[in-house]
């Protein structure tokens, strides 16, 4: 089963295959500082992923009108078999000289372009632990080019530290908002809304250990924070919404540890659809809140 880190890969990369997707050649300038070795006669992108080896074939094709080969390049340092794209001649020597000048551009205005290098610079040289996990929350982008780093950092919409390990420049956070806040900037809202829901059920099971382990008085006070949404919703009449809103809040009670794919499936619908439903919800019965508010300062 592929890590979440790989997920969220395969889904930065199968964005960047839709032509429609903006600012393509500054995706693709992050993914080639991240992953790529210029050797004067060609460019080299080197990666674990096969998503993200299709994507880097995709982009030189599509931006450059280049004609990449793809091959296996080996074992990497955990066995995993890595691939290497690799253009050459002297239009993929004045193509990869464009894409320093859109990686400046991408740096220096943020923007749109500044999201489309972060994301190649994810899938290139990111990870992220997945939700729940055991050692904390944790992204990071590594590299042995301090400069690489350094526009990561200017680019995130997050405070990153940067320190140094094995030679290499790390920049990361170890904070659950920092995380949500990086993969939310790159456009994987479906994964901060997933990372989000096993969050809370992850810290409800440690709560339940440290219960457990007689530790009564400071598991209850996490355990509030674990059921805050669930409470939200409780707070609605379900009499009172469309029948859309009423089944997505009867699924929602009835499985409080379901993702967001499993209480789509479970109502027949998208996962987009589910969010949305889902936001709606949360939305509602905050505006409930504050109105029961202004009663009582009346």
């Amino acid at each position: 089963m592929p890590s979440f880190a790989s997920e969220l890969r395969r889904q930065l990369a199968a964005r960047a295959a839709d032509p429609k997707t903006p600012h393509r050649k500054a995706e693709l300038a992050g993914l080639l500082d991240a992953a790529g070795i210029s050797d004067g006669k060609g460019v080299t992108v080197r990666t674990a992923s096969t998503a993200v080896a299709r994507s880097a074939l995709r982009l030189w094709r599509s931006e450059f009108g280049l004609d990449p080969t793809l091959s296996s390049s080996g074992a990497g340092p955990f066995g995993r078999r890595r691939y290497a794209v690799r253009v050459e001649g002297a239009r993929a020597v004045r193509a990869a000289a464009r894409l320093r000048v859109e990686r400046e551009r991408a740096a220096r205005s943020g923007g749109a372009a500044g999201v489309a290098y972060l994301r190649g610079a994810f899938q290139g040289a990111g990870s992220v632990t997945g939700p729940g996990y055991r050692r904390g929350h944790h992204l990071e982008f590594v590299h042995e080019d301090e400069d690489f780093v350094g526009r990561v950092v200017g680019l995130s919409p997050v405070p990153l530290k940067v320190a140094r390990r094995r030679g290499r420049s790390v920049a990361y956070t170890k904070s659950a908002d920092g995380v949500t806040a990086l993969l939310a900037r790159m456009g994987l809202h479906d994964a901060v809304l997933e990372y989000e829901a096993r969050a809370v059920v992850g810290e409800a099971k440690a709560n339940a250990n440290r219960i457990t382990n007689f530790d009564a008085a400071n598991a209850g006070r996490t355990a509030t924070a674990a059921a805050r949404q669930q409470k939200a919703l409780e707070s609605l009449d379900p009499k009172g919404l469309p029948p859309a809103l009423r089944e997505m809040l009867e699924l929602r009670l009835e499985h409080p540890d379901a993702s967001l794919a499993e209480l789509a499936r479970l109502g027949g619908t998208s996962k987009s659809a589910a969010n949305h439903r889902l936001r709606r919800l949360v939305g509602l019965s905050a505006n409930q809140l504050v109105g029961r508010g202004k009663e009582l300062t009346c």
